[in-house]
């Protein structure tokens, strides 16, 4: 399944600098550094009851357990404010939108097989140099590995993710289960405001994947059951999940709100 999703979120900025923001506009030259950290557990209408484990959903006598959760993406970039990205390309080579450019720089061009933690707070992704400047969103695709050759190398080393783009085991009401989807889709996390990207210390952002709403119902109310998802509710929980990327800031890096 192709899609292109545009998410608006206060992206989680954790940000130790050494000097004041820079005006909109301008960028100063040189590198920064990047860090980039995930994480799952949030808050707000999805989160389980509490005293109960960071991954455990409970809906009237029904109750989900995720254990884990393994996402591919590629092409993951930063766009400066007033910059322009190529159109993302969803095909299976996916070279039209892999150049770097001033404008919309590549943080990794993956495939890159994402595991973020379950548990509260975070865990570092990767660290790079990046262009100093501002920037306004950040951009990724969850990808569906094929047999092309630019995911030759990954799926060498992660055979099980051939035509698999997400991976969730756990268990609901007790039994054991593992959803896989080949979702493919371009998202944007729009930052409410700038982030600035200094030559002194490091930026911190940390991509926050709300796990815990991935199988709700529409209405929030009732689990759907990864047991036995009929091609409906197997749609409902691929939006669910292109919904999911938010975040807010999180200066202590706890993964949770300030």
């Amino acid at each position: 399944m192709l899609h292109a999703h545009r998410v608006h979120a206060s992206f989680l900025l954790a940000v130790t600098l050494a000097a004041c923001s820079t005006n909109p506009g301008t960028s100063p030259t040189g590198t920064g550094q990047l860090q980039l950290q995930l994480a799952t557990t949030g808050t707000g209408a999805t989160a389980q009851t509490p005293g109960v484990a960071d991954g455990t959903v409970d809906r009237g006598t029904d109750v989900l357990v995720v254990s884990r959760v393994e996402l591919v993406a590629r092409h993951i970039k930063l766009k400066r404010v007033s910059g322009s990205c190529p159109a993302p390309d969803l095909s299976d080579a996916g070279t039209s939108d892999t150049a770097d450019s001033p404008d919309c720089p590549n943080l990794k061009l993956g495939p890159l097989l994402l595991d973020p933690p379950i548990a509260a707070g975070v865990t570092s992704a990767f660290s790079l140099s990046l262009p100093a400047g501002q920037y306004s969103e950040l951009q990724l695709q969850i990808h569906k590995p094929t047999n092309h050759n630019s995911d030759a190398a990954f799926l060498a080393a992660n055979p099980d993710f051939a035509g698999v783009s997400i991976k969730v085991t756990g268990q609901f009401n007790g039994l054991p289960f593992t959803f896989t989807t080949d979702l493919t889709a371009a998202l944007e996390v729009v930052f409410d405001s700038p982030v600035d990207v200094m030559t002194a210390g490091t930026t911190s952002l940390t991509l926050l994947l709300d796990v815990r709403g991935w199988f709700l119902d529409p209405s929030g109310q009732a689990l759907l059951s990864p047991l036995a998802l009929s091609q409906q509710t197997r749609s409902q929980v691929e939006h669910n999940i292109r919904l999911s990327f938010h975040g807010f800031r999180d200066n202590d890096h706890d993964g949770k709100a300030d």
